[in-house]
């Protein structure tokens, strides 16, 4: 696959806009940033699900702008689901 230097200039404008921002990101937006960063680092066409992340990142970050929303202490990685086999069973 031949390297699509409009789109990798497209994605990497978009991975310097989150770098900027890095601050206001939470847990997984921070480590997804990070590997993409990684992953790019060097010229290739991008993936179209690794763009799609990139804009998600950046749409997480604008809606969060309107609350009262601290990425240190508010948006903490918990999935908090109860396991089979425990709690009330019908």
């Amino acid at each position: 696959m031949a390297l699509n230097l409009v789109v990798y200039a497209a994605f990497k404008e978009r991975l310097d806009a989150i770098g900027a921002i890095e601050g206001q990101l939470i847990p997984n937006e921070l480590e997804t940033f990070r590997s993409l960063a990684v992953k790019y680092a060097e010229p290739v066409t991008p993936d179209p699900t690794d763009v799609a992340c990139l804009d998600v990142i950046l749409r997480n970050v604008e809606v969060r702008k309107g609350y009262n929303f601290d990425p240190e202490t508010d948006g903490g990685r918990v999935i908090d689901m109860p396991s089979k086999g425990s709690g009330s069973e019908s």
